[in-house]
């Protein structure tokens, strides 16, 4: 069976996708911990062992080098038990995506910006092991983008700013590849559900069979959203939800993992009753941006939706709320220097927007504990604070605005926030691009964000596969963790990702005519 490694392999689609197409893979790596657990657990889940089938190196590509991948697939065990051994030149293919937020599309950066090293790492790693066939894939943007003085691994000079496509092409040529040119693939043409375009290379020696970038095969016949669910509630019906349900990748036993009934990675979101009206408001396939559109142009009644009315009040309110809320307390000797602190002020807006809906007592004990004042004493200091909120727009005056479609920015903002990339799904058609955070998707039938398992879905992993970690994460975490969402939105769809691989191993097993 040829081999493979999988460089910068997150949590798996893309490996999903060459194990899919007959190749094995014998050597991963990436250097986030939280991704290792989920590929790793993968490859237990379908039956390969660590250190005999497989070896994952967690590690930055900065150190990592052609030696320690070669001895880490010759100490295998089934390589050392079978008596076999490779060299440099043996490896059958290269998979990688090297993260491309360093380069630059208009500006100049600098050359010692780490992350546009690792684009030059990768292409180390390919002189050192010199696999005979070479396959790349990166963000749509990538084509364009340009980086400043390349430092080169076949010690040619790049001075100034360059096409980083060009620059990849150049070098893998001096290496004795003959690259393609690159293309641009849209998953939704290779069985996703989704259209997702990912930037491939294709590249293969010299000394090697040609391959030509892999044909669409549902270009006539697009899997829809609705065909992606399929299956997620009770038995599949589809042949995408079939295949789903029962498994496309085979482990070293050459059978798939079928998926249990109660599917993991599908739990479900909670969201207040205000984000639940508010999702209400997109229709199938809408954008934030048609939804405001649709308001300005026949308008809306917002009273039939309460706690979305009164959070929308209070937010257009809330600068001249801020000055009602401090003057109360001060009025009543109750002062704190984060009263003044804008979360804090925005989070009081918000829990007064709900005991405007419901002025329960589990939420006055809240607006006491927040006001650092006794149970006792909240309801008088509500009472006396109440009637002066919201006077700079009124509710009627606000009402009669969305009623009338005359609305500004600000009173949308209020109403759908500012996520201008949310969506609502269609479920007639593909999904857009998944990306690592949820709140950009609502189910295309329930008013809520998508669960890890329906977003997987829509990426064509297979129902068996399991997403480890924290489900998300945010603030200042973002930049080191990644969670649940972030692994599938990250991922290559695995559909695609067997599409480019079958072309590599059909040329690699094809036998020579005549």
């Amino acid at each position: 069976m040829p081999i493979a490694i999988d460089l910068f392999c997150g949590a798996g689609g893309l490996a999903e996708g060459i194990l899919q197409s007959g190749l094995d893979i014998v050597f991963s790596s990436d250097k986030n911990e939280q991704v290792k657990n989920t590929y790793i657990n993968r490859s237990k889940q379908l039956g390969y062992v660590e250190g005999k089938d497989t070896h994952f190196e967690l590690m930055d590509i900065q150190d990592l080098s052609g030696e320690i991948i070669i001895d880490s697939i010759n100490n295998l065990d089934n390589f050392k038990e079978n008596g076999k051994s490779i060299g440099k030149g043996d490896i059958d293919v290269s998979f990688g995506g090297p993260p491309c937020q360093g380069f630059s599309r208009a500006g100049k950066r600098s050359q010692d910006d780490p992350r546009n090293l690792l684009f030059h790492e990768y292409i180390r790693i390919i002189d050192e092991t010199m696999p005979k066939y070479v396959v790349m894939e990166n963000v749509s943007g990538f084509l364009d983008m340009q980086m400043l003085d390349f430092p080169s691994v076949t010690q040619r000079e790049w001075r100034g700013q360059h096409l980083v496509k060009d620059i990849l092409k150049t070098e893998l040529e001096d290496l004795g590849y003959i690259v393609l040119e690159p293309r641009l693939l849209n998953a939704a043409d290779y069985g996703v559900p989704q259209n997702r375009f990912r930037a491939i290379f294709l590249a293969y020696r010299k000394d090697q069979k040609p391959i030509e970038y892999p044909k669409p095969v549902t270009l006539n016949n697009k899997i829809t959203v609705s065909e992606a669910f399929d299956g997620l509630d009770s038995l599949p019906v589809t042949e995408f939800g079939s295949q789903s349900f029962y498994g496309r990748t085979k482990g070293p036993s050459g059978h798939a993992l079928q998926s249990d009934t109660i599917k993991m990675n599908n739990e479900v979101s909670y969201h207040d009753s205000s984000v639940v009206q508010r999702f209400s408001l997109y229709n199938f396939g809408e954008s934030t941006k048609n939804v405001s559109d649709r308001i300005k142009r026949d308008g809306i009644d917002l009273e039939k939706y309460d706690a979305l009315f009164y959070e929308t009040l209070f937010q257009v309110n809330k600068d001249s709320n801020k000055y009602v809320i401090l003057n109360t307390l001060k009025e009543f000797n109750i002062e704190d220097g984060k009263f003044s602190k804008s979360r804090w002020i925005g989070q009081t807006n918000k829990l007064l927007s709900k005991i405007a809906v419901n002025p329960s007592e589990q939420l006055l004990k809240k607006l006491a504990v927040r006001f650092t004042v006794t149970s006792d004493q909240i309801g008088h200091v509500y009472s006396i604070m109440e009637p002066k909120l919201n006077q700079e727009i009124t509710a009627a005056q606000l009402s009669n605005a969305f009623k009338k479609g005359n609305v500004d920015d600000a009173m949308l903002d209020a109403l759908l926030t500012k996520k201008n990339s949310r969506k609502r799904l269609d479920p007639k058609s593909q999904a857009p691009t998944m990306v690592t955070l949820p709140d950009d998707f609502i189910h295309p039938y329930l008013n809520r964000i998508l669960t890890v398992r329906e977003m997987a879905r829509i990426q064509s992993f297979d129902d068996s596969f399991e997403f480890l970690g924290k489900r998300t994460t945010g603030g200042v975490k973002r930049k080191v963790e990644v969670p649940q969402y972030s692994q599938v939105g990250n991922a290559v769809p695995p559909l695609l990702g067997k599409a480019v691989a079958s072309v590599v191993y059909n040329a690699l097993t094809k036998k020579d005519e005549g």
